[in-house]
């Protein structure tokens, strides 16, 4: 989902063929994440944004309960060493007034981890500079999800 004058690098690009091979990819990519990061999720519905999210946020140190936030847009969750993780879902998006309410930037622009779900309904109000994840069912492997990570924006 990344513009034309980005500048994107490529971190990984793989098939998953279990939810188990889903789970060692983000907790892999858990280890390139700090305080500060952006991450941008896309996939259709029931594509395993939320199951790599709460594998990522499990390697990260979170012992709370991971779910999508759905009906609540955001969740926070924090870890032993003082990370803070803020967790957003814009399924359920229908007005850019909703987004004005909940003052994304003073989440983007901090030193939180940010893990958006549904991030091509905020497309616009993203930070230039993040991780984009996608991730894609295959066809005829109900259980395999092709994944692609890449960072827009490094420097």
């Amino acid at each position: 989902m990344n513009d034309e004058n980005s500048e994107i690098k490529k971190y990984l690009e793989q098939v998953a063929f279990s939810p188990e091979e889903t789970a060692a990819v983000a907790s892999r990519f858990a280890g390139e994440l700090n305080g500060g990061d952006i991450v941008a999720f896309y996939g259709q519905l029931g594509s395993g944004k939320t199951f790599f999210i709460n594998s990522l946020c499990r390697k990260l140190g979170v012992h709370q309960s991971v779910t999508s936030p759905t009906f609540t847009i955001i969740n926070e969750y924090s870890t032993a060493n003082g990370l803070y993780i803020y967790h957003f879902d814009f399924y359920r998006l229908e007005n850019k007034t909703e987004l004005q309410n909940l003052g994304l930037d003073d989440f983007f622009y901090s030193d939180y981890l940010c893990l958006i779900e549904w991030a091509d309904k905020i497309f616009k109000f993203l930070p230039e500079r993040r991780w984009e994840v996608f991730l894609e069912f295959l066809p005829d492997k109900p259980e395999a999800r092709k994944i692609k990570i890449v960072r827009i924006n490094e420097s």
